[in-house]
């Protein structure tokens, strides 16, 4: 059952239906939809429901075990936490999304914020456009 540990912050059981969600974003190199790991994790566990998913998922990310990222197509993909900070490409064509390692930001964000006396608890950043792939195909058409 879940409950409280003495700072206040919930506890998580561990689940069956839990543990093989965990499983699937940690062993996937993909930024994976509540629909993809629902499919998948069906796989393991017959049972599983695309809503006892999306519990699931919204307190794995409430816990900062998993990270959710909104992108453009309204659909919220998950990785797993622990993951070093950076942004995605993210293809128009074929949905594809890749991590950009570096932060085209870093350079020029601390002068701002030092400026502002802002601080920063988080922040995303997206880059839209065409693969290589696609890129071929679009020019071929």
């Amino acid at each position: 059952m879940n409950g409280e540990n003495s700072s206040g912050n919930r506890t998580l059981r561990n689940s069956k239906q839990r543990q093989a969600i965990l499983d699937l974003l940690a062993a996937s190199p993909e930024h994976m939809s509540a629909e993809e790991i629902y499919q998948q994790a069906r796989k393991i566990q017959p049972n599983i429901s695309l809503g006892t998913v999306y519990r699931n998922l919204d307190t794995l990310s409430e816990q900062g075990m998993i990270i959710r990222s909104s992108f453009a197509d309204g659909k919220a993909r998950y990785e797993m936490a622990g993951i070093e900070h950076h942004h995605h490409l993210i293809c128009l064509q074929c949905g594809e999304i890749r991590d950009l390692e570096q932060c085209p930001m870093a350079p020029d964000l601390e002068a701002v914020l030092q400026e502002e006396d802002f601080q920063v608890v988080q922040h995303q950043f997206e880059i839209y456009g065409y693969c290589h792939q696609c890129q071929h195909r679009r020019s071929g058409e």
